[in-house]
């Protein structure tokens, strides 16, 4: 049985994470205003990420509005 689980990086944690997020086939970026972006994660920066979204139309949102990422992750148990 494979379960899933989410992983929440805050968004001033970011730059810890710059290898292993482009990896991830989709994310979900939410906002500091409450708005939710999922898609996969192009490019992240310390000033700016980019986020190619499910309409594949890119994304460059500067990181000082970021709240959050959050990815799935299949789990072992």
């Amino acid at each position: 049985h494979m379960g899933k689980r989410q992983i929440r990086i805050s968004g001033n944690k970011l730059q810890q994470h710059t290898l292993v997020l482009p990896e991830r086939p989709v994310v979900q970026v939410v906002l500091r205003n409450r708005v939710v972006l999922a898609g996969k994660l192009l490019h992240l920066s310390p000033e700016t990420i980019t986020v190619l979204d499910m309409r594949r139309s890119k994304q460059l949102l500067p990181t000082d509005q970021l709240l959050e990422i959050i990815y799935d992750v299949e789990a072992d148990w």
